[in-house]
């Protein structure tokens, strides 16, 4: 059995300058995942972080390259080499960042998201709550699952049992010498009150791409994009260059499919509508990601339901969607 603040300890003795460390930190506005220096930074008085894993694997905005027209040179930015290793994902998180890995990871891979999984360690606190927007159950994931971690903590009185949960992970425990609990008693993992039921959900989707329910449901969504930027499954990016005139960045930067512009080109706007945008982000998640790796990308983790600004709720719509055929 171990604490959080003493796994982190063994961590920043044992890594030196070897690793770069992310954990939860409080701030006024919330909890975040970001870089710490020290084990007396984390906090665990949470749910859930309002940032996910994708902000250390696929940053907001990074540079890939930067150029001197002056010199007629353009160089890539190279990232840095040492090891990521965050401690204080949720299981959900963990879920979700496994699922992107089928994504960009795939026949055509993100070499620079890849190079950042293959150098990351994904510790994982299991949930010893929920609240009232996680519906991570009826995903077909849990409070204490271990899908995508490489180490699982798993909430006991008094501490956390340690459980490497890949082959990385146990290499990890032991490079930092820190040994997992072969028994103990776990806390029940808590069981998410918000349910949801997707079943016929794909065969809706796959046949009624002009349904006038679309209209319905998208009626108060503001395009705002909130819901892309917190959620962890989401990957949309765009590529922008920021320049003076002669030397500037290549940007890679998030994007979103609830903003008006996303699919804009010169002379055609493919998406006309609200509608049209806030039927991409369902069918993307519950049919083209299926179609594509045979799974939803979403982890029901309630991101987009918590921080809403008009209280748009997927599971309400997930449920309406498909009773039209019912009806």
């Amino acid at each position: 059995m171990i604490t959080v603040p003493e796994f982190l300890r063994r961590v920043f003795d044992a890594g030196g300058d070897e690793f770069t460390v992310f954990a939860p930190v409080k701030h006024d506005y919330g909890v975040m995942i970001e870089r710490i220096k020290g084990p007396e930074d984390v906090s665990l008085d949470h749910v859930l972080t309002q940032n996910t894993l994708k902000d250390v694997m696929l940053p907001s905005c990074e540079p890939i390259a930067r150029f001197d027209l002056d010199k007629g040179a353009v160089e890539p930015v190279t990232d840095e080499t040492k090891t990521l290793v965050v401690v204080g994902s949720r299981p959900c998180d963990a879920s979700a960042q496994a699922i992107v890995d089928k994504i960009l990871g795939g026949e055509i891979a993100d070499k620079r998201y890849m190079d950042r999984r293959k150098r990351s360690v994904i510790v994982t606190v299991a949930c010893s709550r929920a609240d009232s927007a996680c519906f991570c159950t009826s995903m077909g994931y849990g409070p204490h699952d271990e899908t995508g971690s490489d180490v699982l903590l798993l909430p006991t009185e008094g501490g956390y049992l340690v459980r490497a949960a890949s082959e990385k992970g146990r290499q990890f425990l032991a490079k930092v010498g820190i040994g997992e609990d072969e028994g103990g008693t776990v806390t029940p993992p808590p069981e998410p009150t918000r349910k949801v039921t997707t079943e016929g959900l794909k065969a809706w989707l796959d046949k009624n791409f002009d349904h006038c329910r679309w209209d319905e449901v998208s009626e108060n969504c503001l395009s705002c994009g909130i819901c892309y930027y917190l959620c962890p499954t989401c990957h949309c990016y765009d590529i922008v260059d920021e320049a003076g005139l002669t030397r500037g960045e290549r940007l890679r930067v998030w994007d979103a499919c609830s903003f008006a512009g996303f699919t804009k080109m010169a002379s055609h706007q493919p998406r006309v509508g609200r509608h049209a945008r806030y039927r991409q982000r369902i069918m993307h998640k519950f049919k083209y990601t299926v179609d594509n790796i045979g799974e939803t990308a979403c982890v029901g983790d309630g991101r987009c339901i918590r921080f809403c600004p008009v209280g748009v709720d997927i599971t309400e719509i997930l449920d309406q969607l498909p009773s039209e055929e019912k009806a």
